[in-house]
């Protein structure tokens, strides 16, 4: 099937050996039924193929029983590892970590509890892997527990069971003209030896949207964009190197369920600047 016919939130696409592996929020995105991945593959980023499920809400619901939402998957050292947030009646929403030795799976749990702090509702956990080889997860503290929703990033440890070390608060929403409270959906790019970390939320003119911060480090100090690059009811993207060696952004649009459909297009750059290219179709 073609992307575009694809209903799925938050799309997330892992190039690896030639094929590229599609998966995001799919089933039940709000309720307590169904949950779980499902993963498409594609030769070429506009045909793609059902695979089946990676991981499934029966592996483990010590910390996430439903409301699957936002995966994103990595390979490192020829394991592939799958983040993910969800909750349970008796748990606060976080950010975990499964592994597989495929990358369609199956996914199964490295702990049973949540990466994210378990006091805090948090969502949208990112694995980035910095220049000097360290991993951190850059996760979101819910505007539903702070009112104004905040990113934070932390160390993960070496096997990504937990996170290590001091816990860096990074910005929260309402920092720019394009924004309202909500903050969600990190991505971060280093170009030119700076920290573009791309991020979505809502404003009266876009709907949902995606722009982007920016800083010389990690940990900031952040700028934000002027104005969003995924506008028109389109966000929560995933950036990632296409074989024929260009950039591209995947996302969602529009934001209502369950109309969701996964868009893809080139990812172009401009003296600092971002903005989108020709879709893919």
């Amino acid at each position: 099937m073609l992307g575009s016919d694809i209903h799925m939130r938050d799309p997330f696409i892992l190039p690896h050996a030639g094929v590229y592996y599609l998966l995001g929020t799919t089933g039940d995105t709000w309720g307590k039924d169904g949950g779980g991945f499902e993963v498409y593959t594609s030769p070429d980023l506009v045909h793609w193929t059902l695979r089946g499920q990676v991981l499934s809400p029966d592996n483990s619901r010590t910390w996430a029983a439903y409301q699957f939402w936002a995966p994103e998957m990595y390979e490192r050292d020829g394991r592939f590892y799958l983040v993910y947030s969800g909750k349970t009646d008796a748990t606060r929403r976080g950010s975990g970590i499964a592994v597989s030795d495929s990358p369609l799976g199956p996914f199964h749990n490295l702990s049973d509890h949540p990466l994210t702090p378990p006091e805090w509702e948090c969502l949208d956990g990112h694995l980035f892997r910095d220049a000097d080889g360290s991993d951190w997860l850059i996760f979101v503290h819910e505007w539903v527990q702070v009112e104004i929703g905040e990113m934070w990033a932390q160390r993960a440890a070496p096997d990504y069971s937990h996170l290590v070390g001091e816990r860096h608060f990074l910005f929260r929403g309402r920092s720019t003209a394009w924004c309202n409270n909500v903050i969600d959906g990190p991505m971060m790019v280093v170009r030119d030896g700076k920290y573009f970390l791309f991020w979505s939320s809502f404003n009266d003119y876009d709907g949902y949207c995606t722009g982007y911060a920016v800083a010389d480090n990690l940990l900031g100090p952040y700028t934000q964009s002027e104005g969003s690059v995924i506008g028109h009811d389109g966000g929560h993207n995933c950036v990632f190197r296409g074989f024929d060696g260009k950039l591209y952004t995947s996302f969602h649009r529009p934001n209502s369920t369950p109309n969701e459909r996964v868009v893809i297009a080139e990812l172009l750059y401009d003296a600092g600047h971002w903005h989108l290219g020709p879709e893919v179709h």
